[in-house]
């Protein structure tokens, strides 16, 4: 297995400076040679008594079936390393594919542990296998391969030592076990860290329990090649050598020298002092031809002989927005949130949190629900992550009750007519009243220009200051180049801005976005914009207007969540037209997970995006992604 580096950053980023990376690899060549040196002259002490003569003899016993049978377990072992790049693969993204990161990482392990130095070594056997991998990305996926590998082994070894009952260092074990608890947390609460100017992210639960998975299939595979061959004479349980192997493993690894040679097979013969040596260290030598030898020759022929993959250059495709694709789409120009093609003739917004996918909303163009739902899961699959449906229509959710996924309602959507709308009726008889405090203030009323942009950022500020801070994910949030392409309307006092609202818009449809004001804002003015932007949408020949979502959640739920009481009443004044929607999720403990996630992005987003993942789909071209999920198999 690789020796692990001192540290891994798990997202792509800036690098540290060459001339530091190779004096650290220097140094650590330096102090492999050094440690190999060291451990070979500790072990010939060790063995300065030892009868090589019926080492040879105990070698020779190994039966040939043993040996068919430790190159299987051999096959398996590397079958499982191999898993390790194709889930890290998976959790950086990289976009490629699990059968290249598996064969990559197969061949950069076996190299690795051999020669020793397993992140350099195994970074430059990637950056040559993998299409597309700079030598700097390469380097930091083989330091994620190696922690996560050292975190999985000291699970596993732990979990092996407070199993079997003759095993020792069980408050050892404890740690291990601990240290598996602690992450698992760390990866569902905090999965984002920043440590020294550089960002961690955790893998999410799923990839954690992949590599917990295949650390035991990996360890227990090469423990079974080592039984296998050691010579039958020595009549070694199973049970007795599993932990012995995992300790000496781990000294291996930690000890830094190629193939751990020295220190594995010291801890080996002090973890098991009951044996007979000559046997064990044939059995050893036998294990280091089989599992260090054979791989790492194969795994050089296949580098070698193999050329280093161009990456593929996928030609964007740019196609006109759909004709009714909603104007809320425009959140793709934040938020981490994307539009990609769901099926050949639909597209989708889809965000992203540690262990689920988001759809967000209702497909677009002309989708086939059941087709989106299968599109959904292929691409959740595919980033290790629950399917998600969130804020989707009635028609939507029917289909996912109809394939078996878990609904409930969450939200309702208050949508007007503007053509049709009027100030007329005892519905909106409270909207009146704050429309008439409104014209006793004296407030002047219009839509901005661009020359009274530079004023928002204030009051959004001050806003933010006092309401604690600006909501994410599904909500808009203040960011000058978007704002400057919506429709905003504003309240005045004299010359100053006291207030204002923003909509998303296109040909057919307005949403609401930003409503910002200063705490001393007359009452009544949001009534007063909105009312002045339906006017201005009729006038336009708009015949929808969002006033956006509203939670729809019993009262305890709204308590708890810290959900804003008066937003529905707020709505509810202008008499709309109300739309349930709904979150939904294959099943209760997935829809759970979603929605945790979806309310921490929501109450506490991320920065935002300093290039826009997608252009806006407003009176532009949108590239789509190169690889749509109605693809996948």
């Amino acid at each position: 297995m690789e020796q692990s580096g001192n540290g891994c950053v798990l997202r792509m980023g800036n690098a540290l400076p060459a001339s530091n990376g190779v004096t650290h690899y220097k140094l650590r060549a330096l102090a492999a040679i050094v440690l190999t040196v060291l451990f070979l002259s500790l072990l010939q002490q060790r063995l300065a008594s030892l009868d090589f003569g019926a080492v040879m003899l105990a070698f020779a016993a190994v039966p040939s079936a043993n040996w068919l049978l430790a190159l299987a377990a051999t096959a398996l072992s590397f079958w499982a390393v191999g898993q390790y790049d194709a889930s890290l693969h998976r959790h950086l993204n990289t976009q490629t594919t699990p059968k290249n990161a598996h064969r990559a990482g197969m061949a950069a392990i076996a190299l690795g542990q051999t020669l020793g130095l397993g992140v350099l070594k195994g970074a430059l056997v990637r950056w040559r296998m993998v299409a597309g991998l700079s030598l700097i990305d390469a380097t930091k996926l083989s330091a994620a391969v190696a922690v996560s590998f050292l975190f999985g082994w000291a699970v596993i070894t732990g979990a092996v030592l407070l199993t079997v009952p003759t095993a020792p260092l069980k408050s050892l074990a404890l740690a291990g076990c601990a240290l598996g608890l602690l992450v698992a947390a760390l990866c569902l609460i905090q999965p984002c860290w920043r440590v020294f100017g550089h960002k961690i992210t955790l893998p999410n639960l799923f990839t954690l329990w992949h590599i917990l998975a295949f650390t035991l299939v990996d360890t227990v595979a090469a423990a079974a090649a080592l039984w296998l061959l050691c010579p039958p004479d020595l009549a070694l349980p199973f049970a007795a050598l599993l932990p012995a192997y995992l300790l000496a493993l781990g000294a291996g690894l930690l000890s830094g020298t190629p193939g751990g040679v020295g220190a594995f097979e010291m801890t080996l013969l002090a973890a098991l002092p009951m044996v007979d040596e000559p046997a064990l260290i044939a059995g050893v030598l036998a294990f280091r031809l089989a599992y260090y030898a054979v791989p790492a020759v194969l795994a050089a022929l296949r580098v070698v002989t193999q050329r280093r993959p161009a990456k593929a250059q996928a030609k964007p495709r740019r196609r006109q927005p759909y004709a009714n694709t909603p104007a809320e789409a425009e959140l793709a120009a934040q938020n981490h949130i994307k539009i990609i093609d769901i099926s050949p003739h639909s597209q989708a917004l889809i965000g992203e949190t540690p262990h689920a996918m988001i759809l967000l909303l209702d497909p677009f163009g002309a989708p086939n629900h059941a087709q989106s739902l299968g599109a959904l899961s292929a691409l959740a699959k595919a980033r290790t992550r629950v399917p998600c449906l969130y804020k989707c229509g009635p028609a939507l959710a029917a289909a996912a009750r109809a394939a078996g996924w878990f609904i409930l309602p969450v939200a309702g959507e208050a949508w007007l007519n503007p053509t049709t709308f009027t100030l007329n009726g005892s519905d909106k008889s409270a909207l009146r009243r704050k429309l008439r405090k409104v014209e006793k203030s004296g407030l002047t009323l219009r839509e901005l220009t661009p020359a009274d942009l530079h004023a928002t950022a204030c009051i959004n500020r001050e806003w933010a200051s006092n309401n604690g801070g600006e909501r994410g994910f599904s909500m808009g949030r203040f960011a000058p180049a978007q704002i400057a392409a919506q429709r905003i309307f504003g309240a005045f006092d004299g010359d100053n801005l006291c207030a204002f609202i923003s909509f998303h818009h296109n040909s057919h449809e307005w949403a609401l976005d930003l409503m910002r004001h200063r705490t001393d804002t007359p009452d009544g003015t949001n009534y007063a914009l909105v009312t002045l932007a339906l006017n201005t949408a009729a006038g336009a020949g708009i015949a929808r207007l969002s006033l956006a979502a509203a939670p729809r959640l019993p009262p305890v739920l709204n308590r708890l969540l810290h959900l804003p009481s008066g937003l529905c009443q707020f709505k509810d004044s202008f008499a709309p037209r109300w739309q349930p929607l709904y979150i939904a999720a294959p099943n209760r403990l997935s829809l759970a997970l979603a929605a945790s996630e979806v309310y921490r992005e929501i109450r506490t987003p991320p920065p935002l995006p300093q290039t826009p993942a997608t252009q806006s789909p407003a009176g532009q071209n949108q590239i789509a992604s190169s690889v749509q999920p109605w693809q996948m198999g």
